[in-house]
């Protein structure tokens, strides 16, 4: 980069981060314990790992934190009415908070047999990356904060959320309701190296389709809901969707996707009812609320054209409100962007060399976002197959990523004097 770019960058892009953070006593003493913790720090990503913590089952993984959270002397435990857990780390000035934030649950049902394999330094459990690393890393870098005695400007929240899962509401009640608006949030959610600054717009519908029905003996020729069906999830896939955004790795914006199919009551009769999910997903309002109606008449559209009834569902409070986010390149100015993209290059975490933020998010940090909280999210460990029985994770890349973490908190909440 020559210095001209450097310059620019620093100004358009100001950041909280100085290599001389990292070279201070007692930051260096944090950073050095994450090396000498490596093997109790797995064996912790283990155990949190294979405690069921299903999307508003989250008591047993809250249980462990808070003793955990007790035992290193944070302050100001609790557990609010819908079972976030947060702590605090008080600063040496007055003010709002500094957040980091990581979510408890998983999409996995409590049946589901949690047990972590390790093998050539890979793990492999549900769940095992989203997000149980990065919530032990929080808790490791919390451990590391108060042990080697580093004293930060600003309180420094520690907050576990409870479904984040469907559709963030644990953030959704606990920013709501913060006596305080906070500073800045971080979520840690997201592959080790990436910065995201923006949020996702994120519309789940679902399609229902009815008739009267008949016996499979009369049913030649009778109109059938799950025909309809098949019809309305064809023709959404015929649709032309925008090229791609670049930039955001394995993930192609805009994106629909039919995800759970439903209906009828015995083999042998047309179904009364038969119906159809869609998760879609859009990095702006303007593209998002155009590709919601092209949806939504496409579905229509099925229905009328095999006679059968029709009716569309959205969740309640399912969309986050963000006419009132700032405009992308205001979010990007924020100091705490480029703070956490300069902590990233300073400790060589993106893997594909110096790396940049992207105006991305589908993590607690769109709460905060759609409420004009300056957020991001962040990775604390590298991962694959996430939502999947094959979940795994790399087990070393916990020690960068928790070191991260330590310095990301130092600079955002500053080093006292």
């Amino acid at each position: 980069m020559n210095l001209a770019i450097f310059v620019l960058l620093a100004v358009d892009f100001p950041t909280q981060f100085q290599p001389a953070i990292a070279e201070n006593s007692k930051v260096r003493e944090a950073l050095a314990s994450i090396d000498t913790r490596r093997e109790p720090l797995v064996q912790e990503w283990i155990h949190v790992t294979e405690i069921s913590a299903p999307s508003g089952g989250e008591k047993d993984r809250a249980r462990y934190l808070r003793a955990e959270l007790e035992k290193i002397g944070l302050t100001g435990i609790r557990v609010d009415s819908m079972g976030n857990l947060e702590a605090t780390r008080k600063g040496t000035e007055p003010g709002p908070p500094v957040v980091f934030a990581a979510h408890m649950d998983t999409v996995f049902a409590a049946s589901t047999p949690l047990k972590v394999q390790r093998s050539e330094g890979v793990l492999r459990c549900p769940g095992i990356g989203d997000d149980t690393g990065g919530l032990v890393a929080l808790l490791e870098a919390f451990r590391a904060l108060q042990h080697s005695g580093i004293r930060t400007r600003r309180d420094l929240v520690f907050l576990a959320t409870v479904q984040e899962e469907t559709r963030l509401q644990g953030m959704r009640h606990w920013l709501t309701q913060a006596a305080v608006k906070p500073a800045m949030l971080v979520a840690v959610d997201i592959q080790l190296g990436s910065v995201w600054y923006g949020a996702f717009r994120i519309s789940r519908l679902q399609f229902f389709y009815t008739s009267p029905g008949a016996h499979t003996l009369v049913s030649r020729g009778q109109p059938n809901p799950a025909k309809a069906v098949s019809k309305g999830i064809l023709d959404l896939y015929a649709l032309p969707l925008p090229e791609p955004a670049t930039g955001l790795g394995e993930m192609r914006l805009p994106v629909l996707n039919v995800g759970k199919i439903g209906g009828g009551t015995v083999i042998n009769a047309i179904p009364q009812e038969a119906w159809f999910t869609v998760d879609l997903r859009s990095l702006d309002s303007a593209t998002q609320d155009r590709l919601e109606s092209q949806v939504a008449a496409t579905a229509k559209n099925a229905a009328q054209a095999e006679g059968v009834g029709f009716r569309m569902e959205k969740p309640d409070g399912d969309d986050l409100d963000y006419s009132k986010a700032l405009p992308k390149d205001q979010r990007r100015k924020h100091p705490m962007v480029q703070t956490a993209v300069d902590i990233n290059n300073f400790l060589k975490l993106n893997v594909a060399g110096a790396g940049d933020a992207v105006d991305a998010g589908s993590t607690d940090a769109n709460v905060g976002v759609a409420m004009e909280v300056p957020s991001i999210a962040v990775g604390a460990i590298r991962h694959r197959n996430g939502h999947t029985l094959t979940e795994q994770a790399d087990e070393s890349s916990i020690v960068p990523g928790t070191k991260m973490l330590i310095l990301l908190a130092s600079s955002l909440a500053g080093l006292a004097q």
